[in-house]
């Protein structure tokens, strides 16, 4: 009937009228009261054809209530036919001589009311006659159906036909008064589709007008819950989000992918269009895509008793969700732009205050209290993989109970280092992964872990953790990951600047520290202690062992001379090679004398532990700060001095240089 409407149709005075041919067009238009006539002129055509049935139907129902009544007519056999000679509804019994009648009266195109006899070729029922009433349409003259009806040859009256003709019209009458109701129906439906339309567009248009006011994700989605809590009170409405962690609105949820597949929003989502069932007695849930140019976010989910289902207007939601969809990726962009701009700020002071100092220690203490400050964590661990016992130990962590801990690699921690890719946790409690001892001791529920890249290699990783579920974003995930390129380079940093220190303070051939190196601490330490000596120690006869065995077996028996000092020296004590083959120990807070028993080991342990074996000359030397002159060079020419008696009177023995003797 939609289409019916449209049809050689115009507007008048708010009503559609249908022009059924010209003439009668020009005569409604003639017509001084054309209002209360345009029904008349109404007619069926071809797009009413799926209805007419079901208006015979009706109409005979109407019809039968009242034909009945008639005497004559009261024990009749009445039945209504369509096109195709299939009875669409009788009252009393449908004998064979009735389904020939109306075959006949439709093949033959009868348009007049016919008494099928037996001269006819229809084999008659005794007891009836058979009438076939066609029906037709009022402007063209279209067969529309057929009524039979059997009258009783007893109670048949000699004005019958007429009879039949009054019947007939009296038929006409009820099917275009339902036709004409049906048609109304449809028409005051086609205005109630358009103002729901006028009023869809004016609700969204009040909407849109909203969003576009806001550049905040937040604000944009509170927009669509109160605009939906406003029009629809009755209706539950959640948002389950495929991302970005939690918010602080109640009605935003994580959407879990892994759940039911059969669930409503996942179904939803997954397929991305609206989906509906029912979910308990009497209750009924939808899912509406939540999704914008760039993809879909999430899912909509209304529940409503399943009689208020009906008055959900699902297209209004549909197109709310839509709008909100394209206004969320704009919010997301600019908020995204921001926490780039943000983001950029912090990588730059963080590098900054990382590259401020070159100590390990003090970067790895920086950096766990930056990320809890940027991810608003409540527990954060560097972890750094020893290579001699393989496990990972605590560089830094905020929460005490970790410190100098160890982790196996059989964690978390040990999954990330050996994969070398991020990790994100959202819920430890029903995480059936490799546990984590970091998680456990903290109770967090949430987790992030990148790896700690140091000179380009994996070597141990970041944990950022909270106890909330849900806490950190994909957006905080990705940004961990980045800074903690930004903590390893100032790892590396640290690490080449320890290692060129080290080179540059460290003897190369026996890994002893270098005489540059030992002088400056010596000179340090004559301004803080109170005494110190100075050991220096001279191996015999060295270019004899270089000339007899080579220079490749005289740096040999310098290593092993280094190492049998280095052994024999104290924790606090500097040993170098002091250049050639003189090797020094600087003893702080150590008299000559006290020296003297570390002195004579070496003098002893040097024979045995050197190949080829060779004997050292050992000269000592100290100060107090009680000397009239402290300086590095005294100490220095009293030592020498020492070795200098010492080898002149015999080498491989000690000799202490006194401050009495110097005099």
């Amino acid at each position: 009937m939609t289409e019916h409407l449209h049809e050689s149709s115009y507007k008048k005075e708010g009503l559609l009228l249908e022009i059924p041919e010209q003439e009668q067009y020009d005569r409604i238009l003639e017509d001084p009261q054309p209002i209360d006539r345009w029904l008349d002129y109404l007619d069926v055509n071809i797009f009413d054809a799926g209805h007419i049935e079901r208006i015979l139907k009706e109409a005979f129902e109407e019809w039968y209530s009242y034909t009945v009544m008639i005497p004559s007519l009261n024990e009749a056999l009445f039945s209504v036919w369509n096109r195709d000679n299939a009875c669409l509804v009788s009252k009393g019994e449908i004998l064979s001589p009735i389904e020939e009648a109306v075959t006949r009266a439709v093949d033959k195109g009868l348009t007049e009311i016919v008494q099928h006899q037996e001269h006819s070729g229809v084999a008659v029922n005794s007891e009836y006659e058979i009438y076939t009433i066609p029906l037709h349409s009022r402007k063209e003259k279209k067969l529309l159906g057929v009524i039979c009806i059997g009258v009783l040859k007893k109670a048949a009256v000699k004005e019958v036909r007429d009879l039949l003709l009054s019947t007939k019209y009296h038929f006409q009458s009820c099917f275009y008064r339902r036709f004409e109701q049906f048609f109304l129906t449809d028409m005051l439906h086609i205005h109630k589709l358009s103002d729901n339309e006028n009023r869809r567009r004016s609700i969204l248009l009040q909407i849109v007008q909203r969003m576009q006011d806001k550049m905040d994700v937040q604000a944009v989605l509170e927009e669509v819950f109160d605009s939906v809590a406003f029009l629809f009170p009755a209706v539950g409405l959640t948002l389950y989000m495929s991302q970005d962690g939690v918010m602080n609105d109640p009605r935003v949820k994580p959407l879990y992918l892994h759940g039911d597949i059969h669930s409503v929003c996942v179904r939803a989502f997954t397929e991305e269009r609206i989906i509906s069932q029912p979910n308990a007695p009497h209750q009924y849930e939808i899912g509406i895509p939540f999704r914008g140019k760039q993809g879909t976010y999430g899912v909509f989910h209304i529940e409503a008793k399943e009689e208020l289902v009906e008055d959900v207007d699902l297209k209004l939601i549909t197109m709310m969700a839509d709008t909100a969809g394209t206004a969320y990726e704009n919010a997301k962009l600019h908020e995204q732009s921001g926490t780039l701009i943000q983001e950029l700020r912090m990588i730059d002071e963080l590098t900054k205050r990382l590259n401020q100092s070159l100590q390990l220690a003090d970067i790895y203490e920086y950096a766990v209290h930056q990320l809890i400050r940027i991810f608003k964590a409540e527990s954060c661990c560097i972890l750094k993989l020893d290579p001699e016992d393989q496990l990972f130990h605590v560089m830094f962590s905020n929460i005490p109970s970790l410190k100098n801990e160890k982790f196996s690699l059989s964690g978390i921690s040990g999954k990330v280092y050996r994969s070398g890719e991020p990790f994100i946790l959202f819920d430890y409690e029903n995480y059936t992964g490799p546990g984590s001892f970091f998680m456990d001791t903290t109770g967090s529920m949430s987790m992030m872990a990148v790896p700690l890249r140091i000179s380009g290699k994996v070597e141990g990783t970041v944990l950022v953790a909270h106890q909330k579920k849900q806490f950190f974003s994909y957006n905080n995930f990705r940004f961990l990951d980045m800074l903690a390129v930004h903590i390893g380079l100032a790892a590396t940093n640290a690490t080449l600047h320890a290692e060129v220190e080290r080179l540059a303070t460290v003897d190369a051939l026996t890994g002893l520290y270098v005489r540059h190196y030992v002088d400056r601490m010596i000179e340090e330490r004559q301004n803080t202690d109170f005494c110190g000596a100075l050991m220096v120690i001279d191996i015999d006869q060295f270019k004899q062992v270089n000339d007899r065995f080579g220079h490749q077996v005289g740096d040999t028996v310098l290593k092993q001379v280094g190492n049998i000092i280095r052994n024999a020296a104290g924790p606090n004590d500097l040993c170098a090679r002091w250049g050639g083959e003189e090797i020094a120990i600087y003893l702080p807070q150590v008299s000559s004398l006290q020296s003297s028993s570390i002195a004579e080991t070496i003098r002893q342990q040097v024979p045995k532990l050197t190949s080829p074996s060779i004997t050292v000359s050992i000269g000592i030397g100290e100060w107090c700060w009680l000397d009239d002159q402290v300086s590095l060079e005294s100490l220095f020419y009293r030592a020498d001095m020492a070795l200098y008696e010492a080898k002149n009177s015999g080498r491989d023995r000690i000799v202490i240089e006194t401050k009495t003797k110097n005099r």
